[in-house]
């Protein structure tokens, strides 16, 4: 177990917390029973995750003089719960250190030489370099979302203490390699990127492994009329490989690069162990197990390393999916020859993702499957990339089900495992999204089309001009070249290829994006026409939102953020038609979002009729978002989770198809039927009636449709309620101003009375010459608006 004792200080609880910050903050060592790799488990493990030494130096000390921080691990540095939360930058080196020592004589059993001992991080970003006992240990790690290991036996020392030390440097967007939507320095308000996350943010680990093992597990589900046909792989792997540091610093070096791009006709991309197991006397005994441990099948398998099939009646199996979300152990033992090696668990969910081949409409398990889905950055106010334990995990993906969600988009960042085994568990399909990198401009020559699709997805209104394009807040992060540098394209195809090899075990993975809004796009059609071959198990997005190319992938994916989506133009022969991004509708307290609303039951108008109005040609739409994010207040929930900004049991009914109790929103009273302008002062007298059925008054809500330029408005209420209206230069829209509902809720058939005084303030007109009234540009106009189901 880690050796130092060592307690970090619990800083006070801000806005920063969640509920499940303080159990956090009082563990010892987080994560600590969570299993890190869920779909390929052994017994013999060690969380090493807790509170280690740490220090940051410059990039030009070679090693530390000192260790004179603490740090809680696996959480990245600038988040609350590392306990260091500061900035970092493409000058600094994070150092950590911990010692730890093994004294279990279950690590030392049988003969040391058959056994290794294998050092595991699940996320560190971005380039790590790993000392044990004042040895490096391997190669530097390049990627900040991909899991990796060392042998770390021939420098560990038995019984006694170990000291580990890694290095991290991460540059975030002052470098190439993918990094999502994390942005160091953020400089505008309402900015979509966000706080970098820098060092370990996985959980470490050790484990024990044969010295020939079971490496990777890959399972593929076809579906006929009759029969349920399950392609397999069980890789096996000898301890002992050859690597090469493609990032070696010798400029004396040369290296072919080219060879090690992605093409569809490389069988292999980095040299392959070549060891014939099946002539060793290696076996594999397998069974497939359902609940009440009834067993499907039991069989053996003289070949690994290899693709091969087994079929099943289709009556016998029980199909996953989001409503049935049913998973069947598998359990692997590995022999050589009579004497047993290993024991695996795992599990298998059987599932079909295609098309139909008349509409194009996407099907789940041969049937067309529509997937509402909500879009998911993945941070949180605590631990930022890191969420705070393995409940919080399931309790997003738990609330989206609830609310009627079947699908979530993890946008530009992949998760740990442990998330994507609660996506299998609880039932949510997943589109992964590849992290892009080194820019945000495309690299590819831009289509007539892609205007178009950026009105679209920058569109408040539908009626309205857009004021401002939200990629002008990109212009300070875009690339200065106009061509990706080779190094980029390595680094991104080769994080591309390990998040596939990783992820593609899991059953509620089936769509990969790997372009969102031309963001260091490049080689499209190459990439996509790989990615389709590699893995004929899932769906491709090869362009969210623009920069599509015709006819590339499986699926013609648009961002629309416009209140009613129409799309009559658009419509694919060859692919499926969705929404990758929608919505945006804000609570707003704080922070922007693409559409504001000051109350809830509004903003559930607002996302009823987006909903029932979508296309019907569409297979899917994401909803943009899970959760705020730092100043984007997009979300479904607030930052930390603790309110759900809409009625549940509306969101539900309409994600269910049930329009029974859909909100109406009537407008019963107009001041006048076009706006009043070119005024300095106005005033009104003006009396109404409301009449409301009595059985919906207690979930009516009552407005102010309201509209007023260069103008401070006073409107006092059956002669004691009083409303000022001062925020002309902050709203330059039509908007909805809520009311309190007791004013009109108990004399609901009573004559009611507005005293209305509008002036205007030349005070708004910054730069101007105050001594002259602009009165053409003054508008005031008003209306009175129920909202009830």
């Amino acid at each position: 177990m880690p050796a130092s004792s060592s307690t970090l200080s619990m800083k006070f609880m801000t806005n920063s917390s969640t509920r499940w910050t303080e159990k956090v903050l009082k563990e010892k060592i987080p994560f600590e029973n969570d299993y890190p790799r869920p779909h390929l488990r052994r017994k013999l493990w060690l969380n090493l995750n807790g509170n280690w030494s740490f220090t940051i130096t410059s990039i030009k000390e070679t090693y530390p003089k000192k260790f004179d921080r603490f740090i809680r691990v696996p959480f990245p540095v600038e988040s609350y719960l590392s306990g260091i939360q500061e900035r970092v930058d493409s000058n600094m080196y994070l150092w950590y250190k911990l010692k730890f020592q093994i004294k279990s004589r279950a690590w030392y059993n049988n003969n040391p030489l058959q056994y290794r001992l294998i050092l595991h991080f699940d996320k560190v970003d971005y380039e790590t370099v790993v000392y044990l006992n004042h040895y490096i240990v391997g190669l530097k790690h390049l990627g900040g979302y991909e899991p990796f290991s060392y042998d770390i036996s021939p420098y560990f020392i038995n019984y006694q203490d170990n000291e580990l030390v890694v290095r991290v440097w991460d540059p975030s967007n002052k470098w190439y390699q993918p990094r999502g939507k994390q942005l160091l320095d953020v400089k505008t308000s309402n900015s979509i990127f966000y706080t970098p996350c820098s060092g370990i943010w996985g959980t470490v680990w050790l484990e024990r492994i044969p010295y020939i093992h079971i490496d990777r597990l890959q399972f593929q589900t076809r579906l006929s009329s009759i029969d349920v046909f399950l392609k397999y792989r069980i890789d096996l792997k000898s301890i002992i490989t050859t690597s090469f540091d493609y990032y070696s610093l010798n400029k004396n070096m040369t290296i072919d690069f080219e060879k090690n791009l992605l093409h569809i006709k490389q069988k292999n991309i980095f040299k392959k162990n070549q060891i014939d197991y099946e002539k060793l006397g290696f076996i594999l005994k397998i069974s497939i197990v359902g609940k009440n441990n009834k067993h499907l099948i039991d069989f053996i398998s003289y070949k690994s390393n290899i693709e091969q099939e087994i079929s099943f009646p289709l009556k016998k199996i029980n199909l996953w999916s989001p409503e049935n979300p049913y998973l069947y152990d598998i359990r692997i033992d590995l022999y050589q020859n009579n004497t047993f090696i290993e024991h695996i668990d795992s599990y298998i969910g059987f599932r079909q993702i295609s098309l139909c081949n008349d509409q194009k409409k996407i099907s789940l398990n041969n049937k067309p499957y529509f997937m509402f889905g909500v879009l998911d950055q993945g941070y949180w106010p605590d631990g930022l990339y890191r969420a705070p334990t393995d409940d919080a995990y399931r309790y997003d993906i738990e609330q989206m089900k609830n609310l009627g969600f079947n699908t979530i988009r993890k946008h530009m960042k992949s998760e740990t495992s442990r998330w994507y085994y609660w996506c299998d568990v609880l039932g949510i399909l997943v589109w992964q999204d590849m992290p892009s990198g080194d820019s945000y401009i495309s690299y590819e020559t831009e289509l007539d089309v892609k205007k178009q699709l950026k009105l679209l997805r920058n569109n408040r209104t539908n009626d309205l001009l857009i004021t401002r394009n939200i990629d002008d807040d990109l212009s300070i992060y875009l690339s200065s070249s106009t061509k990706k540098r080779f190094e980029a394209k390595i680094q991104f195809e080769y994080e591309l290829k390990a998040m596939i090899d990783f992820l593609s075990f899991h059953p509620s993975i089936i769509i990969w994006i790997l372009f969102n809004e031309g963001w260091g796009q490049y080689d499209t059609i190459r990439l996509t026409t790989w990615l389709q071959s590699y893995d004929q198990n899932r769906l491709i997005i090869p362009a969210s939102g623009w920069h599509d190319r015709i006819d590339i992938g499986h699926i013609r994916d648009i961002h629309d953020y416009s209140k009613k989506i129409k799309l009559s133009s658009f419509n694919d022969k060859t692919r499926a038609l969705v929404i990758g991004e929608c919505g945006g509708l804000g609570l707003i307290k704080s922070g922007w979002s693409y559409h504001a609303y000051n109350d809830r039951y509004l903003m559930t108008y607002a996302f009823e009729q987006l909903m029932i109005n979508l296309p019907r040609h569409l297979s899917a739409a994401i909803y943009t978002q899970l959760s705020d994010v730092e100043n984007e207040s997009n979300g479904i929930f607030t930052y930390n989770r603790e309110e759900i900004k809409f009625p549940t049991t509306h969101i539900k009914r309409i994600l269910t198809n049930d329009y029974s109790h859909l909100y109406k929103l009537k407008h019963i009273w107009n001041l006048t039927s076009i706006p009043y302008t070119n005024y300095t002062k106005l005033s009104f007298s003006k009396s109404f009636n409301i009449i409301i059925d009595n059985n919906s008054k207690y979930d009516t809500h009552f407005y102010f449709y309201i509209y007023y330029l260069y103008s401070q408005v006073n409107i006092t209420i059956d002669h004691h309620h009083q409303i000022i209206l001062n925020q002309t230069h902050i709203i330059k829209d039509y908007h909805y101003i809520s009311l309190p509902s007791n004013l009109f809720r108990d004399s609901i058939h009573q004559k009611h009375f507005l005293d209305i005084h509008v002036n205007y303030l030349p005070s708004f007109d910054k730069n101007e010459d105050k001594s002259f009234v602009y009165t053409n540009r003054t508008s005031f106009y008003l209306n009175f608006a129920t909202l009830s189901a």
